[in-house]
C-alpha cells in the first residue's frame, strides 16, 4: 500500500474525485448505486474520506481503512474513526454485517490476491448478505489492453490491479456466489456477489 501513498493523498483526496478524471467519473452516480444497493448493517472496505456516507445511514454503517490519513481525514468529517484493517484483515467477527461494499478500492488488491479478499468480505457477512464492489474494471484482459491503447492510459493502467469481469466470474463460481454486473460507463463497473439462497 505504501507505493501509493494514501497517507499523503489524504488531503487531497475529496478534491481529486470532483475532478471527473477517467477514474472518477460520474462518481458521486456510482456512490449512490452502490448505496442503492446496499441493506441493514453495512462495512465499508476501503473506506478513504468516507463519501459515501452522503447517501448512507452512519447508525448502520461500519468502515475499514488500512491509511492512518485517510482515518484521520474521516474522523475529521463524520465525527467517528474506521476501523484499522483491510480486505485480507477485517477485524470483525464471522457473520457480523448484512452488506460488504468497496468503491475505488479493489483495483488495490494484487491479482493474485483477489479471491482471498472476496473470501475475507464472504467471512463477515450473514448468510444472505451481499457484496458490492464498484471500481475501474474491465470485461477481459484483452479490452484492458484495447482500453489503454485507445484512450492513452497503458501506463496508468499498468501501475494498478484493475479487476476483469472474466477473472471476477470465475472467483464467484469457485466460491459459490452468484454475481451480477453493470457497466456504468466506459472504466466503472458495480459487481454485485450474493449468496446462491438469496435470489432477490
Amino acid at each position: 500500500m505504501e507505493r501509493w501513498d494514501f497517507d499523503g493523498w489524504a488531503e487531497s483526496y475529496d478534491e481529486d474525485v470532483e475532478t471527473e478524471d477517467w477514474i472518477h467519473r460520474d462518481y458521486w452516480r456510482v456512490l449512490k448505486l452502490v448505496a442503492e444497493r446496499t441493506k441493514g448493517l453495512v462495512l465499508d472496505v476501503g473506506c478513504g474520506t468516507g463519501n459515501i456516507l452522503r447517501f448512507l445511514d452512519p447508525e448502520n454503517y461500519i468502515s475499514v481503512e488500512p491509511s492512518a490519513g485517510m482515518r484521520e481525514r474521516f474522523r475529521e468529517k463524520h465525527g467517528f474513526e474506521p476501523l484499522d484493517g483491510h480486505f485480507l484483515r477485517i477485524p470483525l467477527p464471522d457473520g457480523s454485517v448484512d452488506t460488504v461494499i468497496t468503491t475505488y478500492a479493489f483495483h488495490h488488491v494484487p491479482d493474485e490476491e483477489k479471491r482471498d479478499a472476496v473470501k475475507e468480505m464472504l467471512r463477515v457477512l450473514k448468510p444472505g448478505g451481499r457484496i458490492v464492489i464498484a471500481d475501474v474494471m474491465f470485461e477481459s484482459e484483452e479490452e484492458k489492453v484495447r482500453i489503454g491503447e485507445e484512450d492513452g492510459l497503458r501506463e496508468d493502467i499498468k501501475d494498478e490491479y484493475f479487476a476483469t469481469v472474466d477473472e471476477l466470474r470465475k472467483i464467484c463460481t469457485k466460491l459459490g456466489l452468484e454475481c451480477r454486473f453493470e457497466r456504468v460507463n466506459r472504466y466503472v463497473w458495480i459487481v454485485e456477489m450474493v449468496t446462491s439462497d438469496r435470489k432477490d
